[in-house]
């Protein structure tokens, strides 16, 4: 698809939680630099986590739009855009309904922080360090102005003010691979790998998410029409609860080892690979089991030697030949005996 196609199936996404970018970490936030020191660790913590929340959501259907390595918003299909928008509208209304119960909270947070024994200590300009808390931590006032959850949702039409040289080109060519990236690391984030060997049903979610994403994106590319079919495979044969073992773990580690690597979503043969192909491989016979078979080879008696009696033993006596032996050895009287003459015939006397 051309840059024209594929910004007329995408809406750009982009949200600002807390006063900073949605890439930044709370601890990078301006405001958290300046008052960080006035308030215990970890005071905004729930601020990363809706920022988290939004993020994710996000990327379940979208893309990053990358601008020399920042994230400049999300390019979100149309299709889903309705849907992540309400998403997006309740993480929104529980992030301000937890504004409120902070802001409630900061007084009380504040005196606590100041009777902390770290701070009852005095300063190189010889003021309590819990005077100071008490003085310059934040009001409500000041933080109501800085928290804040802000979401965005645009067309964008290209044109040609800037003709080859416009950088947006460069980033719509680059969101198959984005997306593809964006896949591997949820697996490699979320998927231990296939020691043990099994899983829990919870794998599932995972999939579920990679198929979801992959669904998405194929108005990108049909490769990612390859993936979702593949993960809708697996789901289907695997079992929804408990263990997962034996033919559908296979399958399930097939799958999640091809997705841990965006090269192998962009690959040309990637339409030839099917995790329902694998097969259970045959168990390698154990060490006791191959000395027990090479024990009984061993005390099996060959076939040439039972035939001649074994090695060291006599043949079987003929009976016949026995008697014919004792015939010639003890002539009986009237019989006819041999002698050899000196010329080599048998002269017989009677």
């Amino acid at each position: 698809m051309d840059t024209i196609d594929v910004l007329n199936e995408m809406t750009l996404f982009d949200f600002i939680v807390g006063g900073s970018t949605g890439e930044k970490t709370t601890s990078a936030d301006d405001f958290m630099r300046e008052v960080g020191k006035m308030l215990p660790k970890g005071t905004f913590s729930w601020v990363s986590k809706y920022r988290t929340l939004a993020k994710r959501e996000i990327l379940k259907v979208g893309t990053a739009r990358r601008v020399n390595q920042r994230v400049r918003g999300y390019f979100v299909p149309t299709a889903e855009a309705p849907g992540l928008a309400d998403r997006l509208k309740q993480i929104r209304a529980q992030f301000l309904q937890e504004m409120a119960e902070f802001l409630v909270q900061l007084p009380t947070i504040v005196e606590n922080w100041a009777n902390h024994p770290d701070n009852q200590k005095t300063t190189t300009g010889g003021v309590l360090r819990a005077d100071l808390i008490r003085k310059h931590a934040p009001t409500r006032g000041d933080l109501a102005k800085v928290l804040s959850f802000e979401v965005s949702a645009v067309m964008l039409q290209q044109t040609n003010y800037f003709g080859e040289d416009d950088a947006l080109k460069t980033e719509v060519s680059g969101l198959v691979g984005q997306a593809a990236l964006e896949i591997s690391e949820d697996v490699k984030k979320s998927w231990k790998g296939q020691a043990g060997g099994r899983t829990s049903s919870r794998v599932l979610g995972l999939i579920r998410r990679i198929r979801n994403k992959a669904n998405a994106m194929s108005v990108l590319s049909d490769k990612f029409e390859n993936l979702r079919k593949m993960c809708d495979d697996v789901l289907t044969s695997a079992p929804r609860e408990g263990l997962i073992e034996g033919l559908d773990f296979l399958r399930i580690c097939a799958l999640l080892n091809f997705c841990s690597e965006p090269e192998n979503v962009l690959a040309d043969q990637a339409i030839q690979f099917d995790p329902m192909d694998v097969q259970v491989p045959t168990p390698a016979p154990s060490e006791a089991t191959m000395r027990a078979e090479q024990l009984a080879l061993d005390t099996v008696p060959d076939l040439e030697q039972l035939e001649c009696g074994g090695p060291g033993s006599e043949p079987e006596a003929d009976p016949d030949a026995e008697a014919e032996a004792e015939a010639e050895a003890q002539p009986s009287q009237g019989s006819a005996s041999a002698q050899p003459a000196e010329s080599g015939e048998l002269v017989f006397e009677f």
